[in-house]
């Protein structure tokens, strides 16, 4: 990926290159690595698969930080709030032309299908955004988006490693583990998001909620008679005082909102386990069985 860094850097400039390649969690990375060995795949192949996915993933995030209006990101600040979001946007659109650039090197297929993902993940976000305001979120809304937002890119992974593998195995398992995994990625941020510290996270606290997005800790308390009128009560408030984060953040903490959502996690993670016993090469399983437990349980 840094040799790609590099030539991007020659177009636009170091300063704005290390924004693109500037490492974050590299969890993308470590999902190809680790499905692509449990496939058999060539570790070349596999590394071309991890670039793709990480390069696509950071052209969202570009993107995102421009309709979010976000300032701060891995707890630095996002190229819009530097250089400004004409900036940021044709950064992300660099960063997926290199995505897709990686992609070809593994056949058209991959590119037209990460095409599609791109799409997907597109689709879930106007979604997202559509929900903005509303309090009339449901968790098959919720899963909905987070399936396509979060999923897609990690389902096209799945899906790209299942064709390079030259071993026997059910064809739609990895791009169905990778569809569950980006969604169990998209809910355990979204508990985060109350949980972490601004440091930790490296974004402000409770900034969905603050634009106005429930997640899945907020669907839960909504759904829940005894709490929606409580969550509705500090849901107005944030409108009017950003400071009102941390009641919230508390509130969903002893309600059990946020237990709840962990209860949900939980059960992605059993599906994510059971899709990750069928794959072939047993020695590796064990570790994408870790790296889940890893991601369900992080952090950071």
């Amino acid at each position: 990926m840094q040799a790609r860094a590099k030539r991007i850097s020659g177009r636009v400039g170091s300063a704005l290159a290390e924004h693109v390649s500037r490492p974050g969690k590299m969890l993308r990375a470590r999902f190809a690595v680790q499905v692509g060995a449990a496939l058999g795949v060539a570790p070349g192949k596999t590394e071309t698969v991890a670039r793709a996915m990480e390069l696509a993933h950071n052209a969202s995030l570009l993107h995102d930080d421009c309709v979010d209006d976000a300032s701060l990101r891995r707890g630095l600040p996002t190229p819009n709030s530097v250089y400004g979001s004409t900036v940021a946007l044709l950064l992300g659109d660099i960063a997926f032309t290199q995505s897709l650039e990686e992609a070809l090197e593994l056949g058209p297929k991959a590119v037209e299908r990460l095409v599609s993902a791109a799409r997907e993940m597109a689709i879930g976000e106007l979604q997202e955004e559509f929900l903005r305001g509303s309090v009339d979120v449901t968790l098959e809304s919720y899963m909905g988006v987070a399936a396509r937002k979060t999923g897609a890119l990690f389902e096209w992974g799945g899906l790209t490693l299942s064709d390079l593998s030259p071993l026997e195995h059910a064809a739609a398992d990895p791009a169905r583990l990778g569809s569950a995994l980006g969604i169990l990625l998209q809910m355990v941020d979204d508990i985060h998001d109350y949980t972490l510290t601004d440091a930790v996270a490296g974004k402000e606290r409770a900034k969905d909620a603050k634009i106005g997005r429930v997640t899945l800790p907020g669907v839960f308390a909504l759904a829940d008679a005894s709490r929606r009128g409580r969550f509705l009560e500090l849901w107005a408030a944030l409108r009017r005082d950003p400071r009102a984060a941390s009641d919230l953040a508390r509130f969903l903490d002893e309600s059990g909102s946020l237990d709840e959502a962990r209860a949900e996690c939980r059960k992605v993670v059993g599906t994510i386990l059971e899709l990750t016993r069928r794959l072939p090469v047993r020695g590796e399983v064990d570790e994408v069985a870790e790296f889940v437990s890893a991601m369900a349980e992080r952090e950071f």
